[in-house]
């Protein structure tokens, strides 16, 4: 029997609350199911974990085993989708890197570029490799107080025409962590597709007021006719 089953009650449950490995090699505990569905309605690939699965809000506690998949599975040209290392596609070097550390920021965002990438067709990859929205979904059940997990799937549903599912995605990311810039300003283009103007005007004066270098939002706001000359001084002093 597993060290987990022997282990006492209370203090597995100390284990847990501090994430905490259950062993003395940094082996985890628990395990990540897939969950949810694709955009085609099929339900998400099961994946089989053959090492981990790590919370990635705790990699500065296992840089050993974060080491391991960035040095051989997720280099910077897999992340950049331009060629894998060992596998047959950059998808099988991602899905990898995935599998041990579920809610991987940069894995997940290249996954998702992926899916914005091949929008519009079905590619023959999917057939052996889960979609960003499995892992995405897998990723948020894993560790659902990650807020930029929340936001990058509100990404994806944004960018896949999936406005209402984005909206909530995003207002999750924002209540776990409201100092988040890059969650405030892609719900503040959102708001703005959903002619919500006077919210995304919130958010888009507190970014610019404090320094927040990307234009979009406010010139979406211009367009619009919801950002005025008072407003740009506001944000300038």
């Amino acid at each position: 029997m597993s060290a987990v089953f022997n282990m006492p009650y209370h203090i597995l449950i100390i284990l847990l609350l501090l994430g905490i490995s259950s062993t003395a090699h940094g082996r985890p505990i628990g395990h990540a199911p897939s969950v949810g569905n694709t955009f085609y309605g099929a339900p998400c690939m099961q994946v089989q974990e053959n090492f981990g699965p790590f919370d990635y809000l705790l990699r500065k506690n296992l840089p050993n085993e974060l080491g391991i998949v960035e040095r051989y599975h997720f280099t910077p040209q897999v992340e950049q989708l331009i060629a894998p290392v060992s596998s047959v596609h950059v998808l099988g070097e991602i899905s990898y890197t995935l599998k041990a550390w579920p809610n991987h920021h940069r894995a997940l965002n290249s996954m998702l570029r992926h899916r914005v990438r091949t929008w519009g067709s079905r590619p023959k990859e999917y057939l052996r490799y889960s979609p960003a929205e499995c892992w995405l979904q897998r990723a948020i059940k894993f560790s659902p107080k990650d807020a930029t997990v929340h936001m990058l799937y509100g990404i994806l549903l944004h960018r896949t025409n999936h406005q209402e599912q984005a909206l909530k995605q995003y207002r999750k990311a924002y209540d776990i962590d409201p100092s988040n810039v890059q969650t405030k300003y892609n719900l503040g283009l959102l708001l703005i597709e959903l002619k919500s103007y006077s919210e995304a005007k919130k958010y888009a004066l507190e970014l610019y007021s404090r320094g927040y270098p990307l234009p979009g939002l406010k010139n979406k706001l211009k367009k619009a006719g919801h950002w005025t000359k008072a407003d740009e001084q506001e944000t300038s002093s």
